[in-house]
């Protein structure tokens, strides 16, 4: 028993020094969306209070910098504000292409911004999109965000994955795109793809699906692929499996996918029975995805932007691998050579 004693008691000192947090007081910010209002930043904070039941509430500050806006939060609350909850960063069109280098410097060094946590883009005021938010339940966005990173065509990203391209070398950032529709509806669209600490490019949400087909490490893709054919039949599927390979060499990127789909809507001139017309099929969908995908990497390349991360896939095969040589000499040559294979698990019903 004595041997026990000494534990105790330093237990006992430990929980006396920790700081009691209680949820009923406090205000939780579980998003934060940044907007520039002329030559300062306007901060909106989505925030949860529990004195009676759940219910989620909106703070507005402004400053010349992000760290600035906390000051002028915490004189407008009666409570005090915790962010270790924070799940979703929305920044703003304009503020993205002012730049991002501040909040990525922040994310950096606040310890309590959780590595699951998403920084996205939106094409109107973020201040709008929490606005909006507010009808739903809390942590809303980031379920959103989170449900059409593993059902729709919205690549994986993180707090993590976003400061990993920033601060490292031979790739570019991207982000998730949101809009919010005429009718208030909040829904992804497409991907922003940034140069160094700007936004330069904004892709689609089909392209979107291209990007998670080259860059998500799991094989469990989970996306869904329209085309009209050259006889304006429409063709969509969706791929449930896949697994890719990517080499550089040189200036030369061969990158092949191979996917497993189902399909979902296509002519109902096609025999399930006749394999040369399901053979004909499965040839116009490789066909068009590799024209697709060339025309998206010779996009990036036209930009100068590189967020597939083939300069990192090049600087692990050399020794003294450079990022301005590589961009400015090597990227801007490449040529791609894209190979898809795809399998049809299912041909859907009704043909």
């Amino acid at each position: 028993m004595k041997t026990y004693l000494p534990i105790l008691f330093v237990c006992f000192l430990l929980s006396g020094c920790a700081q009691a947090q209680i949820v009923d007081r406090m205000k939780i910010i579980q998003s934060v969306g940044f907007d520039m209002h002329g030559d300062t930043i306007r901060g909106s904070h989505l925030y949860s209070a529990y004195e009676k039941k759940a219910r989620l509430l909106l703070l507005t500050t402004e400053a010349q910098t992000i760290y600035g806006l906390l000051a002028p939060l915490t004189t407008q609350s009666d409570r005090p504000v915790a962010s270790g909850q924070l799940r979703t960063f929305v920044i703003s069109e304009k503020f993205a292409r002012r730049g991002i280098s501040e909040l990525a410097s922040a994310l950096v060094l606040d310890p309590l911004v959780g590595s699951h946590s998403t920084v996205i883009i939106t094409k109107q005021n973020a201040s709008d999109i929490l606005s909006e938010a507010l009808k739903y339940p809390p942590f809303y966005l980031a379920n959103l965000i989170k449900q059409n990173m593993e059902n729709g065509n919205t690549p994986s990203t993180d707090i993590h994955i976003f400061l990993n391209q920033y601060f490292g070398e031979g790739q570019d950032v991207y982000l998730p795109i949101l809009h919010k529709d005429p009718k208030g509806v909040l829904q992804m669209d497409g991907l922003g793809v940034f140069k160094e600490d700007k936004l330069k490019l904004t892709l689609t949400n089909k392209e979107g699906l291209y990007v998670k087909l080259l860059k998500d490490k799991t094989n469990i893709i989970l996306g869904t692929y329209e085309f009209k054919s050259k006889q304006k039949d429409k063709i969509s599927l969706k791929i449930i499996y896949g697994n890719r390979k990517i080499t550089v060499q040189n200036e030369k990127a061969v990158l092949s996918l191979k996917l497993n789909i189902e399909m979902r809507d296509y002519p109902t001139s096609i025999k399930t029975s006749d394999k040369n017309q399901i053979l004909e099929l499965k040839k116009q969908i490789e066909n068009n995805l590799t024209t697709e995908i060339t025309n998206m990497l010779e996009n990036f390349q036209k930009n100068n932007v590189d967020p597939i991360g083939l300069g990192d896939l090049n600087r692990s095969k050399q020794r003294n691998w450079n990022e301005q040589e590589f961009m400015n000499l090597i990227y801007p040559n490449m040529k791609f050579e894209v190979h898809i294979e795809i399998k049809i698990l299912q041909l859907g019903v009704g043909h």
